[in-house]
C-alpha cells in the first residue's frame, strides 16, 4: 500500500504523458473536422488569461486548456465528453505538475496527524495526547479588516502547560490559510518536528493576508486596506488572547511563500517589534499587483513616498534591524525570485540583519515552498527558546545565518 500511496503524480515523465493524452485528444477533435470548438476554446482560455496573468500562470497551461473545452464542445457528445473528462485530468496533471501541490497519490488524502476541531471545541478540551488543528477568528479590531478564519496547530506539549512561540504562516495569491495546513503540509512538518522533540514545537498558525482567494491588497496600510495594521498588531493580539503563548514577540516567527514572503518582509520591515525571525520563502522583489505605477496609484493615490515608506527594500535602505534574523529561499528556476531574494539578503546583512540565503530545486511552486518549511523549523524553533534536541528534516542552523 505504501508503494501505491509513494507513486508520484509531479514528475517529468507524468508530464510527457499528460501531454501525450492531450495531443492525441486534440488530433481526434481536428480529424473530425470539428475546427470550430476549438475556437470557441481558444476564445474561453484567452479571456480567463486575461484576468489571470498577474498569477503568472505558464502560457502552456492555457494552451493544454483549449484541448478539454474543444472536446466538451465537440460531438457526438458522449464520446466526447468522455474525451473532454480525461483531458481536463491531463490538463489537471500539467498544473499539478507545474505547482507541485500534490507530490504523490498518498497527497491526495492525507492521514491526520492532528483532531481538526472549531475553537469552542477547543475551549472545552481540558487535555489531550494528540496535536490539535484549531480554526479560529481573528478579527480586526485595529485595522478593520475583513479576515477569514485563521487555522493554528497546537502540539501535543500545549496540553501540559508549556507556553511555546509563534509561527504565523502567510498564503500565497491566490489563496487563503489552509494553503500551508494543505499543500504546504505545515500541520505533518511541525508534527514531524514535535515527535523527536518531547512533544513541542511552535505554535503554528496561518492566517488570512488578503481577505480573499484572489485579493491582492500588497499586504499594506493603504487607500483599499490596513492589511499591515492587521497582521501586525491585531494578529498577535489575537493569538495572544485566543492561546496560551510565549508572549514575548521576539520568540516568534513570521514565514510566507510567494506574495506571503513578500509579505513577511514588510511586516519584519515596518514592525520589526512584531516578530524576531522571518522566512521569505520565493517572494517578490517588492509590493506589486504586476505593474508599479499602477500599483502606487490603486494604493497611495500616486504618491511615490507613501510607497516607499512602506517598501521593504527602501526601508532596508534605510533603517538597521540588529533584533532580526532571516531566511530567504527561492527555487532554483524561479529567476524572479532568485533575483529579488538574493538581493533582500544582501541589503538586511548591511541592515544588521543576521541571514541566510539558498536557493532549492524547482520553480514557483510547492516542490520549494513544502521542504523550504521544513528547512527553516528546526531553526525557527530554537530562535524561539525551544531546546532542539533533533531537527528531523536536518535543515538550516543557527551558524548557517550569518551578516
Amino acid at each position: 500500500m505504501n508503494f501505491l500511496f509513494n507513486l508520484p503524480l509531479a514528475d517529468p515523465v507524468d508530464g510527457v504523458i499528460f501531454f501525450a493524452i492531450l495531443g492525441i485528444i486534440a488530433l481526434v477533435v481536428a480529424w473530425r473536422k470539428k475546427i470550430w470548438p476549438f475556437a470557441v476554446a481558444l476564445l474561453v482560455v484567452l479571456i480567463t488569461w486575461f484576468f489571470m496573468r498577474t498569477w503568472q500562470v505558464p502560457l502552456y497551461l492555457f494552451a493544454a486548456g483549449i484541448v478539454p473545452v474543444a472536446a466538451f464542445l465537440s460531438k457526438p457528445r458522449r464520446i466526447m465528453i468522455s474525451l473532454g473528462l480525461v483531458a481536463a485530468l491531463a490538463t489537471a496533471g500539467l498544473a499539478n505538475m507545474e505547482y507541485q501541490t500534490y507530490p504523490n497519490i498518498g497527497s491526495l488524502d492525507p492521514r491526520e496527524v492532528a483532531k481538526d476541531m472549531d475553537y469552542k471545541e477547543f475551549s472545552s478540551l481540558k487535555s489531550s495526547d494528540q496535536a490539535a488543528l484549531v480554526h479560529v477568528d481573528i478579527p480586526g479590531k485595529k485595522s478593520g479588516f475583513q479576515a477569514r478564519q485563521a487555522i493554528a496547530y497546537l502540539p501535543p506539549a500545549y496540553w501540559k502547560g508549556a507556553k511555546l512561540p509563534v509561527m504565523v504562516l502567510l498564503h500565497g495569491n491566490p489563496g487563503g490559510p489552509d494553503q500551508w495546513f494543505g499543500s504546504g503540509e505545515a500541520a505533518e512538518t511541525a508534527d514531524q518536528f514535535q515527535a523527536t522533540n518531547d512533544g513541542m514545537s511552535p505554535i503554528v498558525i496561518a492566517v488570512d493576508a488578503t481577505g480573499s482567494e484572489t485579493a491582492n491588497p500588497i499586504c499594506a496600510d493603504s487607500d483599499v486596506a490596513k492589511v499591515m495594521t492587521y497582521l501586525a498588531e491585531d494578529v498577535p493580539a489575537g493569538i495572544k488572547s485566543s492561546f496560551r503563548v510565549d508572549k514575548d514577540q521576539s520568540h516568534w516567527t513570521v514565514a510566507g511563500l510567494s506574495y506571503g514572503g513578500t509579505c513577511a518582509m514588510q511586516i519584519a520591515t515596518n514592525h520589526p517589534d512584531a516578530f524576531g525571525s522571518v522566512i521569505n520563502i520565493s517572494g517578490e522583489a517588492q509590493p506589486t499587483i504586476g505593474d508599479h505605477a499602477a500599483t502606487v496609484q490603486k494604493f497611495f493615490g500616486g504618491d511615490e513616498t507613501r510607497y516607499n515608506a512602506q517598501d521593504p527594500v527602501h526601508l532596508l535602505q534605510k533603517n538597521k534591524y540588529p533584533n532580526l534574523e532571516a531566511v530567504f529561499i527561492a527555487g532554483v528556476d524561479d529567476s524572479a525570485s532568485v533575483a529579488a531574494l538574493k538581493n533582500q539578503s544582501e541589503l538586511a546583512a548591511k541592515a544588521g540583519i543576521k541571514n541566510y540565503y539558498g536557493t532549492r530545486p524547482g520553480g514557483h511552486s510547492f516542490q520549494v515552498w513544502r521542504p523550504g518549511l521544513r528547512e527553516a523549523f528546526a531553526w525557527a524553533a530554537g530562535r524561539g527558546g525551544i531546546e532542539v534536541k533533533v531537527d528531523p528534516f536536518d535543515g538550516i542552523e543557527e551558524k548557517d545565518v550569518r551578516s
